[in-house]
């Protein structure tokens, strides 16, 4: 008996062997495979041995992915893995793979190019079946958007422009980037749609004939170009979702509405550049940059993997994301809008005569080779004698060629000949009917001109400061994408006089508000406070948060991001930032009649009238062995008159220590005798008291000249030649001068 019951154990463990070999043996052939079926949701799976064997090889979750909410799912059926390629081929990689441009960043691009063509992976076999969600908008793909954030090579660090949440939970737009410079993303290397012929990437040269899925060359990106000061660069803050981040995805597809799609390694929290387009459509796709627009839009963000699932059998998940709109065209208080900094030579100051035309700023003149304004080209008559060309086929007035812009020389490629421009007439002859264009008045290089607000100093006569010929202005090309009102203040303050300790205001209102068409702030007539020496500060600031204003200047956004959207308004005075100063040296003495720099004033011959009174002086007469020296030592033995010149600069207010004078005066020689004595001499102009026009001095007098004396108790001596050394004192003040810093020319002062 023990015998029959252990033969009959042995064949029923046998038995059983025998049963659970078919059953196992597909688990360790495939360990990724899936066993069970398909649903709408991600439901858990049965424990089964194969189901515990994946498990165990794949990466353990603690908790299932959850794809709810997603516009898409590709679920691969067990077997896939180790399928080959087949033309009946499978789902694409990502949604519309195949008819889209597709840059890849950061990763490898042949495997996903080569997937994209039909080419080996998780799906190409078939059997991989997509599963279609809500195709409308969700809160779980809406809440991938995190911020949006913009860069400028002026920035520090991105500005957030989007994302700041309110007490009801909404996100604002906090400024409006329409009216930055774009960035350009030429040199990104694309891949074709496959749906068109096979090509190689952007930049590449056509390989022969149609190349195999396997065989895809690398598209590498070119030279880029480096980004203007007010180039934006807009960049999508997202985070994928929390409920399927546990799933092992290994790239992410950023697919916008215009046909452009951005591949990179996925990550949970990852950014996009993307690029606004302010006017018109999506124009041509090219890969290059993902495209939104002004009132809004969505992309389509998938994560998948080429040769495994990421989580259970999902090999990728798309999800619809809506974009806000960058503009707020509702509100009763919009967001700002966002303008680029002044340069350094934008801000002019300048105190000549108006021009009749004017005239044109180097900085409102566009870079050569770039594109023209936007806006009808004005047609040009042909010269007498040349027929115009005739049409092309397909080019009939009003057709859809009509109002192309012809290409620029950068635009127009190998076929435009390099002699083209220079067989372009030079200035076409204005219609008839006509006046012909006013031109502009001649400058002459070596007058003094406007000059930058540049933190530097110049030099100013006094007259137009009193006349209020000043005026400031801004120039630059970014002036004329200005559409909202810039509120700037100036402020004019007189720096060599305090009152209560601190400068002199001499502006009442400084408020500067700045248009296209108005963009100069006058300086009024200067009369109280000021006289012709004076030392002034003209500065400029930004003023964001005035209420006259609607454009923030990039540098002000991150400072008063925060109080632009507080219910407490802030203090305007405070949110101030300087952005432009020259200080002024107004005197009265030399100068032209427009602002110079220091280095070009330099120091001017001035003439003044002053009072010599000596002191005492030793004077000869005729020939010493025939006459004795007259020497008068009494105080005040002659007061005189004469014209004194220098040498003065007006900067550091000091003047050549010695003067020429020509004058004449009248002297007590003791016994009756007076003498009448005209001069020529030199003498000190070191001032003892005051500073600038003032010139009372003392020292010593020389001079050489004819006396004529009288004498009360005899005879006249008559006219006789003198030379004499005297100790005066004299006291003057500066008077009409003549100005030899750049070109002579006279000038008044009438000082107080």
């Amino acid at each position: 008996m023990s015998a029959r019951r252990s033969a009959m154990s042995l064949s029923a463990a046998a038995l059983a062997i025998a049963l659970a070999a078919p059953a196992t043996a597909p688990a360790q052939d495939d360990p990724e495979a899936d066993t069970g079926e398909t649903d709408g949701e991600a439901t858990p799976e049965a424990a089964t041995p194969a189901t515990l064997k994946r498990s165990t090889d794949a990466a353990p979750m603690a908790v299932p992915a959850d794809f709810g909410g997603s516009l898409q799912v590709v679920r691969a059926p067990p077997g896939t893995a180790s399928a080959a390629a087949s033309s009946a081929g499978g789902p694409e990689i990502f949604p519309d793979a195949r008819r889209v441009w597709m840059s890849v960043r950061d990763t490898d691009p042949v495997p996903i190019e080569a997937a994209r063509r039909g080419g080996r992976w998780l799906c190409s076999g078939g059997g991989c079946a997509a599963q279609t969600g809500d195709p409308g908008q969700s809160a779980i793909g809406d809440q991938m958007l995190r911020s949006i954030k913009l860069q400028t090579p002026t920035l520090p660090l991105p500005l957030t422009v989007w994302g700041r949440l309110t007490e009801d939970g909404q996100r604002l737009l906090d400024f409006d980037p329409v009216l930055l410079g774009r960035r350009s993303y030429r040199h990104v290397c694309a891949y074709r749609p496959v749906a068109d012929a096979p090509r190689s990437p952007v930049g590449a040269p056509a390989a022969p004939g149609a190349p195999s899925p396997d065989r895809v060359d690398g598209c590498r990106d070119g030279r880029p170009e480096p980004p203007p000061a007010d180039a934006g660069e807009l960049t999508l803050g997202m985070q994928w979702p929390k409920q399927s981040e546990m799933a092992d995805f290994h790239y992410l597809a950023i697919v916008d509405s215009c046909g452009n799609a951005r591949v990179q390694p996925f990550q949970r929290t990852f950014t996009v550049p993307v690029l606004e387009v302010a006017s018109g459509g999506c124009g041509r796709p090219d890969g290059k940059i993902l495209r939104v627009f002004p009132g809004g839009g969505w992309l389509r963000v998938t994560a998948f993997n080429l040769h495994a699932p990421a989580a259970g059998n999902v090999v990728n998940a798309t999800y619809r994301v809506t974009i806000p709109p960058l503009e707020n065209l509702v509100e009763s208080n919009p967001a700002r809008l966002l303008f680029p900094d002044p340069l350094a030579d934008d801000l002019k100051v300048d105190c000549g005569p108006t021009p009749i035309a004017p005239r044109t700023d180097a900085g409102s003149t566009p870079p050569p080779g770039s594109a023209r304004p936007p806006g009808p080209r004005a047609p040009s008559p042909a010269p007498p004698g040349i027929r115009s060309p005739p049409r092309a086929a397909g080019q009939v007035q009003g057709g859809a060629g009509a109002g192309r812009r012809p290409p620029t020389a950068a635009q127009a490629g190998p076929t435009a000949q390099p002699g083209a421009a220079e067989q372009a007439p030079q200035a076409a002859a204005p219609p008839a009917g006509l006046p012909p264009p006013r031109r502009a008045p001649d400058v002459d290089p070596s007058r003094p001109g406007p000059q930058p607000l540049a933190h530097g100093a110049v030099v100013i006569s006094p007259a137009p400061l009193r006349l209020g010929n000043c005026r400031i202005r801004l120039t630059g090309q970014a002036k004329h994408r200005l559409v909202a009102p810039l509120a700037l203040y100036v402020s004019l303050t007189r720096t060599d006089q305090m009152r209560g300790g601190t400068p002199i205001e001499l502006l009442q209102n400084g408020t500067w508000i700045v248009t296209p068409s108005s963009a100069e702030f006058p300086l009024p007539p200067l009369a109280e406070d000021f006289d012709g020496d004076a030392r002034l500060r003209l500065a400029v600031y930004s003023d964001p948060l005035s209420p006259q204003g609607k454009v923030v200047l990039v540098s002000d956004a991150g400072r008063v991001a925060s109080s632009l959207r507080s219910n407490e308004p802030g203090e305007p005075e405070r949110a101030r930032r300087l952005v432009g100063s020259v200080a002024i040296h107004s005197v009265p003495l030399c100068g032209e009649d427009n602002f110079q720099t220091l280095e070009a004033a330099g120091t001017c011959f001035r003439a003044y009238l002053t009072v010599p009174a000596m002191l005492a002086t030793l004077q000869v007469t005729r020939a010493p062995w025939v006459e004795k020296p007259l020497v008068t030592r009494s105080v005040l033995s002659a007061v005189g008159v004469a014209l004194a010149i220098d040498r003065y600069d007006p900067v550091e207010r000091r003047a050549f220590p010695i003067a020429a004078q020509l004058g004449g005066f009248v002297q007590t020689l003791g016994e009756g005798r007076v003498g009448l004595l005209g001069y020529v001499g030199v003498a000190p102009t070191i001032p003892i008291l005051g500073s600038g026009g003032n010139t009372t001095s003392f020292g010593f007098l020389a001079g050489l000249g004819l006396e004529y004396i009288t004498n009360e108790a005899g005879p006249d001596e008559g006219l006789k030649p003198a030379a004499f050394v005297s100790a005066v004192v004299q006291v003057g003040q500066a008077a009409p001068q003549v100005s030899t810093s750049g070109r002579a020319s006279f000038g008044t002062y009438a000082g107080d």
